[in-house]
């Protein structure tokens, strides 16, 4: 896929992406605005991680392991016999999960006690687990129908189930705030996922269709792929160890704590949902395909430039994110019943995610990239070594830093897992050059450097971190504008090649929306 095809797929999954982050910081906004970091929305965070934790599972799971070994099984048996494959996998699939929310129903006090709360939180956690419990079919489900749509190139539905999601959990925190309380939030969690399956059916129907194959449950490579999906699922339930491992720390603190936390890392995250995943969501396939098709020089040549611009993008947010964490919190959450306080425990950790937002971009990339060449153990053992780092920092630095220390430990491990990754990509492709990449890396930190003074100074001018009033939107909007100058103008000299990459792309972006 050129650079022009791939910013044109991603421009249809940034637009969905976007509205759905917007309607995510809404969502976590009129939480912060009805409930503040209070015991109750702890209960509900942790709640909602049971919930999204086993989405995420196979979310990943599918889309890792479905695209390459359709691409693959399509190449070797053809298309009839791949349809058949995922086809039987999905319905196995989907017995699992109908066993699980069955059980997450009936018994909530398993998933509650895990995250070992005071009895208050703990009774509440328990009963928004039961309310909640259908979502976790329904969007296990969801994850299903987004691999199977996106091996055919449909990226726009799967895109916008998190606008609807994301609308059902506010109107339910809306109903909450005006009389129904936390529970009427978890309902809307439910009704949100609900909303998320009829809006991928028809597209999943009409591919059905026109793929002319009878779904079956049984294929003679079902078992040797339930085996490759081991190590892929054991990587994707060790990824969400750490969100686990997180929200029982912060849990050990005053209440509150765990929604500063998760308030945090929404803000942290908001640069991958905007900018990673509508990339990696076409990218991915092309690379599966083409290294099914034996074209792994292409397919490396794709991860490169891929790797440049993200590179690129992350440098400035970076800066901007953690130069000026405490006003983004403000304008994020200070309102409502999130006061001063409430912004200054989110502010915190945020402080630290922004230190990852590099190194996350990269992590993703090579784990898809080396999932499309069939290195899930190897991805699994990096993960492994990740998540038992990361616990091993939570426990030294909660002490001294509270929850910052779970977000500093968090940014540690992530680069930690970034130059692991690394060393795997150089030993599955020999021909990936890092002295170039290193390179790379060093002229894209120069620049950000540069724009770091800028922001330094333009702070000291200009502080605005114990702002309140409606100017900082304004004074925020002027002081990036300035710093993202300053980087563009130190790439020029610094960063050329990158910066062509980055133009190129939003040049392929326009032509698309004129067209």
């Amino acid at each position: 896929m050129t650079v022009r095809r791939l910013a044109r797929a991603a421009a249809i999954v940034a637009i969905f992406g976007l509205v759905s982050r917007l309607l995510g910081f809404a969502r976590e906004i009129v939480l912060a605005a009805s409930f503040g970091a209070s015991a109750a929305t702890d209960a509900f965070v942790s709640s909602m991680l049971i919930v999204n934790s086993v989405a995420a599972v196979l979310l990943y799971t599918m889309v890792t392991l479905v695209i390459p070994i359709f691409q693959q099984e399509r190449e070797r048996h053809g298309q009839r016999s791949a349809w058949q494959l995922v086809y039987a996998l999905s319905a196995w699939v989907g017995v699992v999960l109908i066993g699980l929310t069955a059980l997450v129903a009936i018994f909530p006090e398993a998933p509650a006690w895990l995250f070992q709360l005071d009895t208050e939180r703990a009774d509440l956690t328990e009963r928004l687990i039961r309310i909640m419990a259908p979502a976790l079919m329904l969007q296990g489900l969801s994850a299903l129908f987004t691999a199977l749509l996106q091996i055919h190139g449909r990226f726009a539905g799967p895109a916008a189930v998190g606008v609807v999601f994301n609308l059902g959990i506010i109107t339910g925190t809306l109903i909450g705030a005006a009389g129904g309380g936390i529970e009427a939030a978890a309902w809307g969690v439910s009704a949100g996922a609900v909303a998320q399956i009829l809006l991928q059916t028809p597209q999943f129907v009409g591919l059905v269709r026109e793929s002319r194959t009878r779904p079956v449950v049984v294929h003679p490579r079902l078992a040797q792929v339930s085996m490759l999906a081991l190590p892929v699922l054991g990587a994707s339930v060790l990824q969400q160890v750490n969100n686990f491992t997180d929200k029982l720390f912060a849990s050990s603190l005053e209440a509150g704590r765990v929604t500063a936390l998760q308030f945090a890392n929404t803000l942290g995250q908001a640069p991958r949902a905007a900018l990673l995943l509508p990339l990696l969501t076409p990218l991915f396939p092309t690379i599966a395909r083409l290294v099914a098709e034996g074209r792994e020089g292409d397919a490396l040549g794709a991860f490169r430039r891929a790797a440049g611009l993200l590179g690129f993008l992350a440098v400035p947010i970076t800066v901007v994110m953690a130069i000026y964490a405490q006003e983004i919190a403000q304008l994020a959450f200070g309102r409502g019943e999130c006061d001063a306080q409430c912004v200054d425990e989110t502010a915190s950790p945020l402080f630290f995610y922004a230190f990852a937002v590099w190194s996350g971009f990269a992590s993703m990339l090579m784990n898809r990239t080396l999932s499309a060449a069939h290195r899930q153990r190897a991805i699994m053992i990096a993960t492994a070594i990740t998540v038992a780092l990361t616990i091993v920092l939570d426990i030294i630095l909660l002490g001294p830093l509270e929850q910052a220390g779970l977000a500093l430990a968090s940014a540690i491990a992530v680069w930690v897992n970034a130059f692991m990754l690394l060393g795997i990509m150089q030993r599955r492709f020999p021909e990936l050059e890092l002295t170039a990449l290193g390179a790379q890396a060093v002229r894209l930190v120069f620049a950000g450097a540069v724009a770091a003074g800028v922001a330094l100074a333009i702070d000291v001018g200009l502080p605005t971190d114990d702002m309140t009033s409606p100017w900082l939107w304004l004074l925020m909007a002027i002081k990036a504008g300035v710093v993202v100058v300053a980087y563009l103008v130190a790439a020029r000299f610094l960063a050329p090649a990158e910066l062509r990459e980055g133009h190129t792309s939003v040049r392929a972006v326009i032509s698309r929306r004129r067209g």
